[in-house]
């Protein structure tokens, strides 16, 4: 997850070209124009005036993570070295340095990217890029997202399991029946723990429910800039009376707004009116939800996060939830002066405090109040689908940060390790019904219609089972206090 106003990618791309007409050069150019626009680092010579070209050239492609190579029958021309002396000097140099680089990488190129605005142009393609994935851009950027997915790593399509046939395994009939025992030792099921009575299991899969449309409009600031977007957001949430961060709950995507609020919500309504947006649409949320193109998957999956992300930000709780990029995971940030936070919440089957960020002290230290680092209680997450159904996926998680807020400490890896590996069932189940408690919530019987929302975890009923009881038998003498505190149903 990134923050809204957080640009997609942040790869370095150069673009390699030649200077053969005008028109050309403005397409070159509008290409980089766009890739920026989606996020990317893009260069080109045209943004660059009076440079030292040949040094500046080798160190464009040095410091760049793609170079597109715009294919054009002059631009093979000048790769031979077959033009006029004098001509395209340019072009030729590039060529010699990308040579070079893949003489001494004879490893798979992922940096060079053959790129054609025309199909016709693909047989100009040289030979040392002709076993790299081409993309056709088209005349007018029509298929930048081919190019976009390109540099993302995305595949144009997900390989789907292979379906496999288990023939069904029947439990012999009479099984949990004493008639059925057989042979000298007679064998009684329940001897090793096992009971005809089905029992109740607990997942991390919390359901998601979410509204049936999906809202979109065009970002009418000049150029579509996200920085001018999220400014103007925030300018018109406090002119609506509200303090603290404005919603987040949407993504921005080739410069459309995505998401699943009403347009007829105030902030939206001050949006369109100063003309921030502007060619109001929507579509069914199934058209992402239920298909089959990763791409629309992910994108709907960017959604969720966004969310996801405005849920932790405008939860109930005392105190602000953050998200640290670093680790993948949401915590609670520290309330300003405090060395501890407690809340109040649903663990197994009763509610008490639960400790969700404590101060670990420096031992080294002279002074008693010095801190080391901080130790929160966090999640990471992931969105899936099953079947027709979404859930989140919730992995409990140790977080220990410098600041209190969101940059990991120099000891996170080892310390998180640590916290975890002693941790049972009985502890990660514990975790997983406090966040329950955290993020769940009731359906909103005031507002119309049906939100975002995370319903609490699944639990599944099986059969034969084992008992609570039985498994403490099995347990070593220090865990028995801790499994015999809470018997029963869990959910």
């Amino acid at each position: 997850m990134t923050n809204g106003d957080t640009a997609e990618a942040t790869a370095k791309v150069f673009i390699s070209y030649t200077q053969e007409s005008d028109e050309h050069s403005h397409h070159a150019l509008a290409l980089s124009n766009a890739l920026r626009g989606l996020g990317f680092e893009s260069d080109i010579d045209q943004y660059h005036v009076n440079e030292r070209w040949p040094s500046w050239m080798e160190g464009r492609l040095e410091w760049a993570d793609f170079v597109l190579v715009i294919c054009t029958e002059t631009y093979l021309r000048r790769w031979k070295n077959d033009e006029k002396d004098g001509v395209g000097l340019g072009a030729q140099w590039e060529s010699l340095l990308t040579r070079q680089y893949l003489y001494e990488s004879p490893q798979r190129n992922d940096k060079f990217i053959p790129v054609v605005f025309e199909s016709a142009d693909l047989k100009f393609i040289p030979k040392p890029l002709a076993d790299v994935t081409r993309v056709v851009v088209g005349p007018q950027l029509e298929f930048l997202d081919r190019l976009r997915s390109r540099l993302l790593g995305i595949p144009p399509a997900e390989m789907p399991p292979i379906r496999t046939s288990l023939a069904p395994i029947a439990v012999a009939e009479g099984f949990f029946q004493k008639s059925s025992l057989i042979g000298e030792n007679q064998f009684d099921p329940q001897d090793i723990g096992l009971h005809h009575e089905p029992e109740s299991i607990a997942s991390n899969l919390f359901p998601v429910v979410f509204p049936e449309t999906i809202y979109s409009a065009k970002i009418g600031v000049k150029r579509g800039s996200k920085t001018e977007f999220f400014s103007r957001v925030k300018k018109a949430w406090e002119k609506l009376g509200n303090s603290g961060k404005p919603p987040s709950d949407f993504f921005v995507d080739y410069g459309i707004v995505y998401t699943f609020q009403n347009f007829e919500q105030p902030l939206w309504k001050e949006l369109f009116a100063n003309k921030t947006l502007i060619n109001p649409g929507h579509f069914k949320a199934s058209k992402w939800a239920e298909s089959a193109v990763m791409g629309d998957r992910s994108k709907f999956i960017k959604l969720l996060n966004r969310c996801l992300q405005h849920l932790c930000e405008h939860n109930s709780t005392p105190y602000q939830m953050a998200y640290s990029k670093k680790m993948k995971c949401h915590l609670f940030a520290v309330k300003a002066g405090t060395r501890e936070g407690t809340l109040k919440a649903l663990a197994l089957k009763t509610f008490g405090d639960r400790t969700i960020y404590k101060a670990i002290p420096d031992k080294k230290s002279d002074d008693p109040n010095a801190i080391q680092h901080w130790k929160h209680e966090a999640f990471r997450h992931k969105f899936m689908r099953f079947g027709q159904k979404w859930y989140f996926i919730l992995v409990p998680f140790w977080a220990f940060t410098c600041d209190g807020v969101n940059s990991p400490s120099k000891w996170q890896k080892k310390s998180s390790s640590n916290m975890r590996k002693p941790e049972k069932n009985r502890a990660v189940l514990g975790h997983v019904l406090f966040w329950a408690s955290v993020l769940c919530r009731e359906p909103d019987l005031i507002e119309s219609g049906e939100g975002f929302r995370i319903q609490r975890p699944i639990g599944l009923s099986l059969s034969p089972s084992i008992k609570d009881a039985d498994w403490v038998k099995l347990a070593k003498s220090d865990e028995q206090k801790e499994m015999t505190a809470d018997m029963g149903v869990l959910l």
